[in-house]
């Protein structure tokens, strides 16, 4: 199972008097994760309208060409929202003046998803030392005690059959 998931709702939806584009965003995470997340990581930004209004980051989901317009309008509006951990695990929704900005509003969703899924990552190797070696290199171990205890297990298991 992935350390985290996101839900993306989007429907029609009738507030104040007219019908609305809405897209409600909301994460969810194990457990464990939740509780470090809540307790040390709240208000870390994930989305923050002003880092991206300028420049896409490179290897970032990519821009769909159909809404690249509405996207660009939509980062420099103030309608578009800074996304931290805790608005997507409580969820956010927007409500979209027209269809493009709603399409434009799940996309950012998902770049800070993928920024959120990283810090679910990172999360993960807390309390436990990783070996880096370079780009494209995996160590052969590492000094996780419970996951070294468990190898030489299975490889007295191996042995002794």
């Amino acid at each position: 199972m992935p350390a985290a998931k996101l839900v993306i709702k989007k429907r029609m939806l009738f507030i104040q008097g007219k019908v609305r584009p809405c897209c409600h965003i909301q994460a969810f995470v194990k457990a464990d994760v939740k509780a470090v997340l809540e307790e040390h990581f709240l208000t870390d930004q994930l989305f923050k309208r002003a880092a991206y209004a300028q420049q896409w980051p490179e290897g970032a989901i990519e821009i769909p060409a159909a809404i690249a317009p509405a996207l660009s309008t939509f980062l420099k509006n103030d309608a578009c929202p800074e996304i931290t951990v805790k608005t997507l695990l409580c969820g956010q929704m927007h409500q979209g003046s027209n269809v493009w900005e709603m399409m434009a509003f799940e996309l950012i969703a998902k770049l800070a998803f993928d920024n959120f899924a990283a810090l679910c990552d990172t999360i993960g190797d807390l309390n436990r030392d990783v070996v880096y070696e370079g780009p494209g290199s995996t160590p052969d171990f590492d000094f996780n005690v419970e996951d070294a205890v468990q190898r030489l297990e299975r490889a007295a298991a191996e042995m002794a059959a």
